[in-house]
């Protein structure tokens, strides 16, 4: 009786320690799942700095641009580190251009509003998203690539003005004649070009263009005001205006 009594007690004790091994791990999971959600919430929410979402939408993870609903959820464009800033990135008003590099009035709209950040200085800020044309190894779509992969050596602004600059001439040899230009490092460009990360990052201006219904480029909202066919400097500034007295 008295083996069977002790045989007893240690089962009990070891599945006592059993159960609070199983709630220290359940605890030490939950809060390293907590922390783990609470960084991730940040950092996105550090990253998207604008979504025009329609009002009836709930979602609070709207950052996904290639969601099925995203028709459904914007009401403007998303704007965000992802895409390249051209000033000041805090900016109340952004100019958000859908554009391509061969195609000569998105290089004529691009003067104007790069005037007008100019003008504008730490109030207006231009937010490029790319909207090639054609099938992945079209040079429309491999300039864009070219473009995003100098910006991953800080370089974006500068190579992107001289794609624009030969938009008649686009061609691989360009490609790496500018990125030499600019002292870029070849092998890491050439190495960018094929990566998976930058052809997504097209693709989602891509799918956030078509969900905004934008057929022809060049195309720019002014935050969420969208822009309808060419307008000039003064127009544009009207806008601009009313936004900032907002």
């Amino acid at each position: 009786m008295k083996l069977f009594s002790n045989n007893k007690n240690t089962l009990l004790v070891g599945a006592a320690l059993l159960s609070f091994f199983a709630i220290g791990i359940l605890y030490f999971v939950s809060v390293v799942y907590d922390v783990n959600n609470r960084i991730r919430k940040e950092s996105q929410k550090n990253l998207v700095r604008r979504v025009y979402l329609n009002k009836n939408y709930s979602d609070s993870d709207p950052f996904i641009t290639k969601n099925p609903s995203l028709e459904d959820m914007l009401t403007g464009p998303i704007i965000s580190e992802l895409d390249p800033i051209l000033g000041n990135s805090d900016a109340p008003v952004s100019i958000v251009e859908f554009a391509d590099y061969t195609c000569y009035f998105c290089y004529q709209e691009e003067q104007l509003l790069k005037k007008i950040i100019k003008d504008y200085k730490d109030r207006v800020n231009l937010v490029w998203k790319d909207y090639p044309e054609g099938e992945i190894n079209s040079i429309s779509w491999q300039a864009a690539i070219a473009a995003r992969c100098a910006g991953e050596q800080g370089k974006f602004w500068e190579y992107h003005s001289k794609l624009f600059e030969n938009y008649k001439n686009l061609s691989n040899d360009l490609f790496k004649k500018i990125a030499n230009q600019l002292n870029l490092n070849i092998k890491e460009f050439e190495s960018c070009q094929k990566s998976e990360k930058i052809i997504s990052l097209i693709k989602d201006n891509i799918d956030e263009a078509n969900a905004l219904d934008i057929e022809g480029i060049p195309f720019i909202y002014i935050n969420d005001q969208e822009v309808m066919g060419y307008m000039g400097e003064e127009d544009l500034k009207k806008i601009i205006d009313l936004e900032l007295n907002r």
